[in-house]
């Protein structure tokens, strides 16, 4: 509710909370202004500087608070959860995961351009987004074709999250760096890229910012 017109809206919800403490109520007050300021930092969406290079894969997720970061670097195979839809049976990927904590900003972005070929919606259990969610968590799959092979974004929902927001369409075609989703209050993001001449520049325990940290380049072969 907070993406689009985020001032206007809480302007609204200010005036409404200065009402109570007219009349006297100053618990009610701060009561409201906590919960106004809590969703207006959690919905909000700040700009981005994308960088240039149209071989690099940025970050769709932001994990710089708290317990925010990169805590799962690894390789992934055809027999994986969804990635028959990424992986041809002889093919390798690369997973790079980023939790995101509730402070985190939550509009998730195209980590490289291409074209939406595919989209799954898997509803499941909403436990704490570690270790085995990818199995049995609500997720929601986003299948880029690119030049350099299939590029995918999982958003999983957390403990809190109980919500995934998809903005794009399969057929449309996605700039780096521009809005893909969200995910509504901590949860985590799964990057995987084809393992083939891919080379990643990010480690376990960095805090990725959302379209503007390169998480790796393809390496050109002859």
């Amino acid at each position: 509710m907070f993406v689009e017109g985020t001032l206007k809206k809480a302007s609204i919800f200010l005036t409404i909370s200065v009402l109570p403490f007219l009349l006297g109520y100053f618990l009610i007050t701060f009561f409201l202004f906590s919960i106004i300021a809590f969703f207006m930092q959690f919905f909000r969406d700040p700009k981005r500087k994308t960088p240039h290079g149209k071989d690099i894969i940025v970050a769709p997720a932001d994990g710089k608070i708290l317990t925010g970061k990169i805590d799962r670097i690894d390789n992934l195979v055809y027999d994986d959860p969804l990635m028959d839809l990424l992986l041809e049976k002889n093919e390798k990927g690369i997973l790079i995961s980023t939790f995101m904590s509730p402070f985190d900003v939550h509009v998730n972005r195209v980590p490289i351009s291409g074209r939406v070929i595919n989209s799954k919606y898997c509803p499941g259990k909403f436990k704490i987004a570690r270790k085995s969610v990818l199995t049995e968590n609500e997720k929601n799959l986003i299948v880029i074709e690119t030049e350099y092979g299939k590029v995918g974004v999982i958003q999983i929902a957390g403990f809190v999250a109980r919500r995934i927001v998809q903005y794009v369409n399969i057929g449309d075609y996605v700039e780096i760096g521009s809005k893909i989703g969200m995910i509504k209050f901590g949860s985590r993001v799964d990057l995987i890229v084809p393992e083939k001449n891919f080379e990643v520049m990010v480690k376990v325990g960095d805090r990725p910012k959302a379209a503007e940290t390169i998480m790796g380049r393809f390496i050109k072969t002859d």
